[in-house]
């Protein structure tokens, strides 16, 4: 079993962020963000996202999106940043972001 990107966030007060990445295969920095998901307002909240995620990909992080590798990182939430993310309690479902942010891609 291949271990995700990043391990999931320690549980603290902190409000993590989750975003789905998708790169190229040699890890370059020419790859792009496919999706933001949070802040969360439980730690909790974010590791059952993060691991619906990671199980969904298992297996097809490189499949997905050919010539990507597709992978769940974690960050402390900018609220500079607001604008870029997709509210995890606006849409609830993790996997159904995932599913529409695969196919924009992959249009």
């Amino acid at each position: 079993m291949r271990a995700p990107c990043t391990p999931a966030p320690p549980a603290t007060h902190a409000s993590p962020r989750s975003y789905i990445e998708a790169r190229k295969h040699d890890d370059s920095l020419d790859g792009h963000t496919l999706l933001r998901i949070g802040p969360y307002t439980q730690a909790r909240h974010a590791q059952q996202d993060h691991d619906r995620i990671t199980a969904a990909l298992e297996g097809r992080e490189t499949t997905l999106v050919p010539g990507h590798r597709i992978c769940v990182r974690y960050a402390p939430f900018d609220v500079r940043d607001h604008q870029l993310f997709t509210g995890p309690y606006e849409k609830t479902d993790a996997m159904a972001l995932l599913d529409a942010a695969v196919a924009r891609l992959s249009a």
